[in-house]
């Protein structure tokens, strides 16, 4: 069991929920937009077998780099870290090595499957996750690419529809209507990877006793982002559905500040498991639009309401696998 243990922790199993439900908000995002009632462009239905497949290859890739990161961290886990899977003998090197590229070559043939579009994101992800290994023991902004990396996955469940999307012009679409989409979940994107960002300079500064103020202030202002990024598009028609959105984002910020701010890796396991969180801040919005704003195209109470739960129960299932195998 302790080998079975090591393993999921190098995988950071804990954070697979997180994984499936920053794809699933792309897809659903990249939905609702094509056939919903913003840009009312056909009328159409989700195609379930798309939303595994792109959750798998988000998935294999995010384990890819999991693997990757501990196989070039050897040396560093060796001097600080000998408890961890490689470095206790556990397995052997190499074979992080060979799992970690059969992983990602296996997760980006699972978005091109889907269509050319989300290979290219995937290739993305992959592109970052090797940019953050090599410079995340070097540089403070490697926290950047390791945003991008969590920001990509929403833009791969997005980009299933970039084929209506580019179809617009031809059917005489305003560009507005090509733009919009862009807008919308890049605005995502960055609230995501403010988040991802203010994670770990928050986990590196708070755990400082003589920790600089500034780039303490700069980490929490940060994780305050995503309250106005995620909810801003979906908060236009009603701004309600935006505060409703945020309310467990800010309660869950709130314990990781005051009950959950020590020891350190309690405060950055629970920042971890509130990554869902913030695609609750836009999931939730967008649920109620879809159940309860009159004259929407895309009225599905039942979606609405899958679409809002999905976040809140990849969160408590990251929580629960915190118990099992550590999430950093």
């Amino acid at each position: 069991m302790s080998r079975l243990r090591s393993l999921l922790a190098t995988l950071r199993i804990a954070n697979a929920p997180s994984v499936v439900s920053n794809v699933w908000l792309g897809y659903i995002t990249g939905w609702y937009i094509c056939f919903g009632s913003w840009i009312p462009f056909n009328t159409g239905m989700i195609h379930w077998q798309n939303v595994p497949l792109l959750c798998a290859s988000g998935l294999l890739i995010y384990f890819a780099g999991n693997l990757a990161n501990d196989w070039y961290d050897w040396e560093w886990d060796k001097e600080r870290r000998p408890e961890r899977a490689l470095p206790s003998g556990l397995f052997r090197r190499s074979s992080y090595l060979v799992a970690a590229s059969l992983a990602a070559m296996l997760g980006v043939a699972c978005a091109f499957v889907k269509n050319p579009y989300c290979g290219g994101c995937a290739i993305g992800i992959v592109v970052m996750v090797a940019v953050y290994t090599y410079f995340h023991k070097r540089a403070i902004w490697a926290v950047i690419p390791m945003g991008l990396c969590r920001a990509g996955l929403y833009l791969m469940g997005f980009a299933a529809f970039a084929p209506v999307f580019r179809s617009y012009p031809d059917a005489g679409m305003t560009w507005q209507s090509v733009v919009a989409p862009v807008l919308v979940i890049l605005t995502m994107a960055v609230g995501l990877v403010a988040y991802i960002a203010g994670l770990s300079l928050s986990a590196r500064y708070e755990g400082m006793g003589d920790a600089p103020p500034g780039p303490r202030m700069v980490s929490k202002a940060l994780l305050y982002l995503p309250m106005l990024a995620m909810p801003c598009w979906f908060s236009i028609r009603a701004p309600q559905f935006g505060l409703a959105g945020i309310l467990p984002y800010a309660a869950w910020l709130t314990l990781c500040f005051t009950k959950f701010k020590k020891p350190i890796p309690r405060y950055v396991s629970g920042l971890l498991a509130g990554i869902p969180l913030v695609d609750a801040a836009a999931a939730i919005p967008l649920a109620l639009l879809l159940a309860f704003v009159p004259g929407n195209g895309a009225v599905n109470v039942p979606l609405a309401w899958g679409v809002a739960a999905a976040p809140l129960i990849a969160f408590v299932l990251g929580r629960a696998l915190q118990k099992l195998a550590p999430a950093t």
